[in-house]
This record gives C-alpha cells, structure tokens and sequence, in this order.
C-alpha cells in the first residue's frame, strides 16, 4: 500500500509541473521627458496575478540607458494566459505629458 502512495504523489507532482506553461513576454521602448531622452528611470515588468495566494511576479526590472532606452524580459509558469504591466517609475516634470507610444 505504501507503494501505491508513492506513486500517486509521483503522478499528481508530475501532471502540476505540466499544467504550469512557461510562458514569456519582452518589451522594448525609449522613454523621453520634455523631448529629452529619459535617462535613469526605472522601468519593472510584472505578471500580474489575480488569484488569492498568488502573488504577482516580478520579470524583469532595469533603469533606462542614457539615450532613455530600456529592453526587459521574462519568463513565469502559470495556468492560466500571464498579464504582463510595465510600471515606469519617473519624476518628469507634471507639466509635461508623458508619451507611451506601443507600436510594434
């Protein structure tokens, strides 16, 4: 009987470690403020995860260059599709709008 408990323990690991899909996402962008290149802003990726228990994911995170431009990436396993956000973290101007252009 002890065998049999082994193995069902074995089974179930097993079928959760393939239910969980690799998934990945990356993002590429140049951040300016007042026309100017945005150097030094932190930018952070994150999965986002709505279940209770399931903390949200940090994928990535990394501070403009001196042209103000950033790449991130990441990989998560989840069950369900990941909801990639990119938080920018920024101290331009209030006055100045800031522009996020999404073009491919």
């Amino acid at each position: 009987m002890k065998n049999c408990y082994c193995f069902l323990l074995i089974a179930l690991s097993m079928s959760n470690s393939f239910a969980f899909r690799l998934q990945g996402v990356a993002v590429k962008g140049k951040l300016t403020c007042g026309g100017k290149p945005w150097k030094n802003a932190k930018v952070k990726l994150f999965d986002i995860d709505t279940n209770p228990g399931d903390p949200d994911d940090l994928l990535d995170e990394k501070y403009t260059d001196k042209d103000g431009e950033f790449r991130l990436d990441g990989t998560t396993r989840e069950m369900t599709p990941i909801d990639p956000v990119l938080y920018i973290y920024h101290d331009c101007e209030d006055s100045i709008k800031v522009r996020l252009d999404f073009s491919r």
